[in-house]
Parts: C-alpha cells; structure tokens; sequence
C-alpha cells in the first residue's frame, strides 16, 4: 500500500505539522516576505526577478561568545537571478545588495546556486557566465574575491563542506567538480549524473551532524531525481519523482537536517519533499497557496530554521514533526496469544512515549521510556501485560503515543498525542 493511499485512509491531521510556523513573539508577524516588504526595505527600484539559490551561517565576526541569545541570528544569501544580484542581510540590522547583470568582475549572468560558510566565504554558480564567483563577507559588506572556472559549462549548484572544499554541479558536463580553498580542481566525478543541478554536502566533521553523515545530495535528470553520492564520488543511491508518487517534479534545491534527513524543494508542485538519510521518501509537505513555486533551502541545523525562496519573496519555519498511528495488530487478543504491535509513522527523528490505559483511565503500561525514534514506519510491541508482567483482564484499552520533536525550540512547545484502542477478549470457554 502507498504512503498516499495509507493516509488519505488513516485521515491526515488538520493541519500538517512537518515544517511549523513559528511564533509571533519570534517573527513579529514576518513569516512570510513577498515583494511589498521587500520593496519596503530594498526601496521602490528594487524587483524580484526568478530567486534562486539561498544559504546562511553565524558569521564568526558577528558572533557575541560571551552569550548564546544571538546564536540564531543568521547573515542569509539569497540569488535574484534576473537581475544578477546577490541579497543578504547583515544580522536583524540592514539588507544589503551586491551585484550587477553582465560579465566582468562584481557581475553574475542568470547566477543559480549560492553557499556561504561562518568565516565569510561566499559562492555563487555564476550559471550564463560558465564560472563560479568566490565572495567575501567581512564588515556588513560583500566583496568580489576571485573565480572558480575548470572548464565549467552551466555551473548550478554550489556547497562547501566543513574544511572550506568546493562542490560544483557542471551541468552542461554532467558531472560533480570539487575544488580546493585555493581554488585547485581536487577531483572530477561522473557518478552517472544527467544534468546535475541542486547539491547538499555534510561530511563527518561538519557541525550538527548528530549521527555523522558523509555524502552529498544532488539533484538531475531536469529535476525529477535525488542521488546519494559518497565523498569519494561514488553513487550510492537514487530516487526518482515516482517514487514520490508524482507524475511530474520540479525539484529545485536541498538541504540537510541535523540527522542527515533530506528536504528537497519542489516548484512545479509547490512542496518539500523529505527523505530519510538513504533516500527513503517520508513525506511532503505543502498544500494550496502555502508556497509559490519554492526554490532555494537553508537549513539552520544547530536549531532547525528553514528558509526557503519562492517566485515572490521567502518564507521561515521550524522544522517540527507529524505522526500518525497507522493500526494496531491484532486488534483484539485473547490469553491464548495475547499482546499486540502497535504501527506508528513519524515524519522527523521524535522522542516517543507509548502508554496504555484501561477501563476507567486507570494506568496500566508504560511501554517505552522517552527515546529517539527515526522517521518512517516504527512498530512497537505491547505482550498484553501490565506493569506488574501479569496478563491484564478482558476490556478495552486505550493506547497514546506521544511523539515529541527532538531538536529546536519546538521539543518545550509542540508534542502531539497519537491515540487507539485495542480490547483483550474474555477467555474462551
């Protein structure tokens, strides 16, 4: 049975809770930015014209170690690639531009991808001009370095890894160019490629990466599939639009959780499709008018903030957790083989608490103590009896898994209760 099939019978919650919005007290009402607001504060000349790429980091230079209250706020990159300019803001202070349509230095041609990383280093797939531009942030401005080009031909997406390496999807060439901080070639991977575009790197050694991932993510084949690709440039994994279930695809960019889940855009559909580390698909997320054709993702890892560029303007969430309780099996049991499996699906990393009460509400059974459960499909086995390990008596049970997100502030504020029943039977006579 398809995912899609197993929750339109199970009845999908109210409201889907993957990504949440956060609060008011933390976005003051500026969870979502189109171009009023960014016309407001870049002025009246300034248009959004087809964003692209976007990424983020605590710049080091900004960061106050004397405290952890403003290790949140991020300097974010955003590509406006019709007119050739990078947007970036300098901490909660001022937006800033750089750029210009053309060729020459300080100036992008249809640019897609952008990375940037805490010491400044900034880089922009300079697609139409077959290069990659290397900036700098350093004192609230932007600054042209140097280019990265090796024969380059339509260069779209851009990442870097923890020691400041490079990876480039060559498009026109179908394949991944890595290359070094001093800008050398360090290697050149086919890893059977069609047309690569999108790219997400987390090595061993990169900050927040609880279960310690090494490999990329890339997108190809005109967007309709992931690959799984080692740093050593082999393939590993792929998984193509119909396995998501869809008849078309638009995926655009991704980016990486801190427990090496993969959240891809989707612009044709107007999703984001997440997948566990192996390429699983887990869920999407997106209903009617809640994106514009998304593109370029960041994800804070340390804290689970999601930025994500669309047609006219950006949007900001946490990441956060649906689940659903699939069944319990069987859904009556006798002594004779008494106990059941409880089915659940969690769509992020959650701690879960499962607890049976019986008739009257009295407690019967904690199943678990609180643990880290990983996304997908978990079963968990209750043997019918109750904390004292005797067989409970016949009557109706009520069984609440209670599914908590693990990271970011949403562990304090968000939970949800996922409830069933099963009924142990009279002994037969």
């Amino acid at each position: 049975m398809s995912l899609f099939l197993l929750l339109a019978l199970l009845g999908a919650p109210d409201e889907p809770t993957t990504l949440l919005v956060p609060p008011f007290s933390h976005t003051l009402g500026f969870q979502r930015i189109g171009g009023f607001y960014i016309k407001m504060y870049l002025g009246s000349q300034f248009r959004v014209d087809d964003p692209q790429g976007m990424c983020g980091a605590k710049m080091v230079e900004e960061d106050d170690p004397t405290t952890g209250r403003d290790d949140h706020i991020l300097t974010m990159f955003g590509v406006n690639s019709g007119t050739g300019q990078v947007l970036y803001n300098v901490k909660l202070l001022r937006p800033g531009l750089y750029g210009t349509t053309g060729s020459d230095t300080g100036q992008f041609k249809r640019p897609r991808g952008i990375c940037c990383n805490p010491a400044g280093d900034v880089y922009v797939a300079d697609t139409d001009n077959n290069r990659v531009a290397r900036l700098k942030y350093s004192n609230q401005e932007v600054g042209w370095v140097s280019t990265l080009e090796h024969g380059l031909s339509r260069p779209h997406g851009v990442d870097l890894d923890s020691r400041g390496n490079v990876y480039v999807t060559d498009t026109g060439n179908d394949r991944l160019v890595v290359f070094d901080t001093e800008g050398a070639v360090r290697h050149e991977w086919p890893a059977g490629l069609e047309g690569p575009t999108g790219i997400a790197v987390l090595d061993r050694h990169a900050e927040s990466n609880e279960y310690g991932h090494h490999h990329a993510v890339v997108i190809d084949r005109a967007g309709t599939r992931v690959n799984k690709v080692s740093l050593s440039g082999q393939l590993v994994k792929r998984s193509d639009s119909r396995r998501v279930g869809l008849a078309r695809a638009g995926f655009a960019y991704c980016a990486f959780d801190i427990h090496g889940n993969v959240y891809v855009t989707d612009s044709v559909n107007n999703q984001v499709h997440m997948f566990d580390p192996e390429l699983q698909y887990i869920v999407s997320y997106g209903r009617t008018d809640e994106f514009d054709s998304p593109r370029g993702i960041a994800i804070w890892r340390r804290f689970g903030q999601v930025f994500i560029n669309e047609a006219g303007g950006g949007q900001y969430y946490w990441i956060g957790l649906d689940g659903y309780l699939i069944g319990c099996y069987p859904q009556q049991f006798d002594s004779r083989k008494p106990g059941t499996t409880i089915a659940l699906y969690l769509t992020e990393v959650a701690d879960v608490t499962v607890s049976i009460t019986g008739p009257g509400g009295k407690p019967v059974r904690t199943l678990t103590p609180p643990h880290h459960q990983k996304p997908g499909e978990a079963l968990i086995v209750w043997d019918g009896r109750d904390d004292s390990g005797e067989l409970v008596p016949p009557g109706d049970y009520r069984i609440v898994a209670v599914i908590k997100p693990t990271y970011s502030k949403p562990k304090y504020t968000f939970k949800k209760e996922l409830v069933g029943s099963v009924t142990r039977l009279p002994d037969p006579g």
